[in-house]
């Protein structure tokens, strides 16, 4: 075997439908990491002209040298031990010859499954870590909490092989959801909610809605740059999308649906004349006059709003999602507080469960989420209502590429107080 850097067709040639493969260890993520402030290779083992195993090997400055890391990968049959000691020992070779200080390898493999009740689905996966380990990686375990620096620990995903078997793919999906994704979902076609999916020129409108969102829940967003490199980048399998909502359709709708009731209001108010005592007809009433307040409220409500955005169309949320042939990946979001009412990014997340469907796409990845199991976590919450699972990865492994320059990173980190 030949342990070599690999071109764009080699590796997108591998990588495409392999069972671990993310958006992490594509060659359009090499190229976005390239043109920032990192360096990229795509590397693999080469056996008889065919690609064995590869992987997107990044590297950045550190003081002492160079940190290489391996996020989401390797790409590679971890039953295979030989195998994978001979990527190991190539990638950190490839590290000694240009400075490196460690390698870290976060592979995309599971540790644990949970059910949205946090009760494990099956025993622990421990085969990784005992290989990884054994050949002189030190593990880091799994923490719990959200990141937008590298791939999380823990992830949220669903299968929708079921769904791409069935004979109604549509039907199918709205059934597989939670009570709350089936309602919300139900309730965003009635508001007559629209998606859309966004042009380069968006991208600005994009950032202005990730940003507000980064600022209410204080955390740091992507610069613009970069979701313009993604939209250049991955191309087709780049979905930007805008759930939006027309105030005036929306009014409109909702108008025609309280003048129904109104009809059916005065039509019961005679009956009741006829037959003072028929409690039945009486309750009746009471359901449509609560109903025909409510749309009244949504009326007025929209009417404020309209006036206040000065404009007739409104964006509610806006994702970007990212397709591959293994998965479909919601990687980053954001919802104005002010229309949260309208359930806008239930509609975006319909838009992405379509196009995976229609692109016959298994698997969902609902991506980050923080690892607390109690209730507490509100993306967890959102993310439950589409009837999933939980996904605890096996965490890190740190090989040193240089042993004494890695004993002094260690220190100075130690010293100043950063691990």
């Amino acid at each position: 075997m030949e342990f070599r850097e690999l071109s764009k067709q080699e590796f997108d040639g591998f990588a495409k439908d392999h069972p671990q493969s993310s958006f992490l260890q594509t060659s359009a993520q090499a190229t976005v990491i390239s043109e920032r402030s990192w360096n990229a290779a795509l590397v693999g083992l080469v056996e008889d002209g065919q690609v064995v195993a590869a992987a997107v090997l990044s590297w950045t400055h550190i003081h002492t040298g160079e940190l290489f890391k391996i996020d989401g990968g390797m790409l590679i049959d971890y039953s295979n031990a030989e195998l994978v000691k001979a990527f190991l020992d190539g990638t950190i070779a490839f590290a000694k010859k240009h400075n490196g200080v460690y390698l870290e390898v976060m592979p995309n493999k599971v540790h644990r499954k949970f059910n949205d009740e946090g009760e494990l689905l099956e025993a622990p996966d421990e085969s990784v870590t005992d290989l990884m380990v054994s050949l002189g990686g030190t593990h880091v375990k799994p923490t719990r909490g959200m990141t937008v620096t590298t791939a999380p620990y823990w992830q949220y995903t669903k299968d929708l092989t079921p769904i791409l078997e069935s004979e109604d793919p549509d039907k199918a999906l709205l059934d597989s959801f939670a009570k709350d994704g089936k309602y919300y979902t139900k309730k965003v076609n009635q508001f007559g909610i629209t998606t859309r999916r966004l042009g380069r020129e968006d991208l600005p409108a994009f950032k202005d809605l990730t940003q507000s969102t980064a600022d209410r829940l204080h955390y740091h967003d992507k610069e613009l740059s970069y979701y313009e490199k993604v939209f250049d980048i991955f191309g087709d399998d780049a979905y930007f999308v805008f759930s939006e909502l027309d105030f005036q359709d929306y009014i409109d709708a909702q108008r025609e649906k309280s003048d129904d009731l109104q009809k059916q209001l005065d039509d019961l108010d005679a009956r009741i004349a006829e037959k003072p005592n028929y409690k039945k007809l009486k309750r009746q009433r009471n359901e449509f006059a609560d109903q025909q307040v409510q749309h009244e409220k949504r009326i007025k409500d929209a009417q404020a709003m309209m006036e206040q955005a000065g404009q007739r169309k409104v964006v509610l949320s806006g994702a970007l999602f990212l397709a591959s042939d293994v998965e479909m990946m919601y990687l980053y979001s954001g919802t104005y507080e002010e229309y949260k009412k309208y359930y806008g990014p239930y509609a975006v997340q319909n838009y992405a469960f379509k196009v995976a469907i229609d692109r016959k796409i298994p698997r969902y990845n609902f991506y980050g989420i923080s690892g607390v199991l109690d209730g507490s976590d509100g993306v967890l919450g959102f993310k439950q209502g589409f009837n999933g699972q939980i996904e605890e990865k096996v965490g890190s492994y740190i090989y040193p590429v240089n042993k004494s320059k890695y004993a002094f990173y260690r220190f100075a980190k130690k010293v100043l107080g950063r691990g």
